[in-house]
């Protein structure tokens, strides 16, 4: 059902004014859906700038703010979590940890905790770029099990069936210390980007130029 409505809606104009432009170039939208639809985790590949953010930022605006969301869906908050992997990122970071907060001790949750919690997307976007834990942190994740272990709290989270785990990663860039291991790769379904073609490419310019002037605040 949720699949038919949005295919159904692409050669349309976007549904509200804060819809981001994305202009398919293949048949990535529809294997999206049939992942998220069967709970499946799914991989990125693509060179920087090929428009991997872009989808993921078109996708779940299309599954939670459009006819296509249920009340659920609808009434989270933030329906994308994006954390931008960096040498530094630790599996705490994505899970959470405890804060001293006056004489108290609180736990903050992390993106993925709450993006497991509430049924939102999370997306690691250069999933190789983070310590090694944190990639070992999301195999429990995509599998049949969908659980998130929180050790530090003596937890173990069940995944929201509104759920979904995306990475991304850019093969051509990465060297052989830091490439994603098989082991990994083979638990998403991978989508291949690449850069649209000169008219593609002039077509999304136009359109998101057209979009940017539309939300410009008028001078007074």
């Amino acid at each position: 059902m949720v699949r038919r409505i949005i295919l159904n809606t692409l050669n349309k104009s976007p549904q509200d004014s804060n819809e981001p432009y994305y202009l398919p170039l293949a048949d990535e939208i529809e294997i999206f859906l049939t992942a998220y639809e069967q709970k499946l985790p799914i991989l990125l590949k693509g060179p920087t700038g090929c428009g991997k953010t872009r989808f993921v930022e078109f996708m779940a605006h299309r599954l939670f703010r459009t006819d296509a969301s249920n009340a659920e869906r609808r009434e989270i908050e933030e329906p994308l979590q994006t954390v931008a992997c960096h040498e530094d990122l630790s599996a705490t970071d994505l899970v959470g940890r405890f804060l001293l907060k006056g004489d108290e001790t609180i736990w903050q949750d992390g993106p993925l905790s709450r993006s497991v919690k509430e049924g939102s997307i999370c997306y690691l976007d250069e999933i190789v770029e983070a310590r090694k834990d944190s990639t070992v942190l999301i195999h429990s994740l995509t599998d049949h099990r969908r659980i998130l272990p929180v050790e530090k709290q003596g937890l173990i989270l069940d995944a929201h069936p509104n759920f979904l785990l995306v990475i991304s990663y850019n093969p051509g860039y990465q060297n052989v210390l830091k490439d994603l291991k098989p082991s990994t790769r083979q638990r998403f379904i991978a989508i291949d980007f690449d850069y649209p073609e000169e008219e593609q490419e002039a077509s999304i310019i136009t359109v998101s130029y057209t979009h940017l002037r539309a939300h410009e605040t008028p001078e007074h």
